[in-house]
């Protein structure tokens, strides 16, 4: 008798209702295994590249790109290159620039050319007073008089006091036959400063 045999015979002499609860656990099993083996081949068809995923750990299906030494090299490149440019590139600095003008004609002189010189130095000197402004702010005081409403008097005063630090002369020229055109500019380091020297107690 063979070991089949043999196990057959055995199952035949099992009280019935063992034997009915023997059938539904070996049914149980075998649909467990079943469906365990169906979702194991379901799951790795949805994988990539045939691998078994997890789906407790795994949140994205999606493969994640994988590194190309090429596109990491022209990365590189790029930012070398970016960094290049930046050093070596002339950056605007901003600056505070006033203009100046003055007439020739009415300076007190004989001489052609001192009215010129003094022109030049009267239109620096109102290009020096447009920076203070700029850079000191202008105080203004004025005084308005009406008497039965009707306006008698309308007066209007300006002054400024302040430093200029650093101030150099971008440009002098004429401005037609009888003005002379003075341009000055304070950069930010000496406007930098300037405050600096106020908030110390030194101006």
């Amino acid at each position: 008798m063979d070991y089949r045999s043999f196990y057959m015979a055995q199952y035949l002499l099992i009280d019935p209702d063992t034997k009915q609860d023997f059938d539904m656990s070996v049914r149980k099993k075998i649909t467990f295994y079943s469906l365990l083996a169906a979702g194991s081949v379901g799951i790795g068809a949805c994988a990539p590249n045939g691998q078994f995923m997890n789906p407790l750990t795994v949140t994205d299906a999606t493969p994640a790109p994988h590194l190309d030494s090429r596109h990491s090299l022209k990365s590189s490149s790029d930012l070398l290159n970016e960094r290049r440019v930046a050093e070596t590139s002339k950056y605007y600095v901003p600056s505070v620039t006033a203009v100046g003008f003055s007439s020739i004609a009415i300076q007190p002189s004989k001489s052609l050319n001192q009215r010129r010189l003094m022109a030049i130095r009267a239109a620096k000197l109102d290009a020096y007073r447009n920076l203070t402004e700029q850079l000191h702010g202008i105080y203004i005081q004025g005084e308005t008089t009406i008497g039965e409403a009707v306006l008698t008097s309308d007066k209007l005063g300006a002054a400024l006091r302040g430093t200029v630090i650093g101030a150099r002369t971008v440009k002098i020229e004429p401005t037609g036959s009888d003005t002379y055109q003075v341009e000055l500019a304070v950069s930010q380091a000496h406007v930098d400063r300037l405050i600096r020297a106020y908030r110390n107690g030194l101006l």
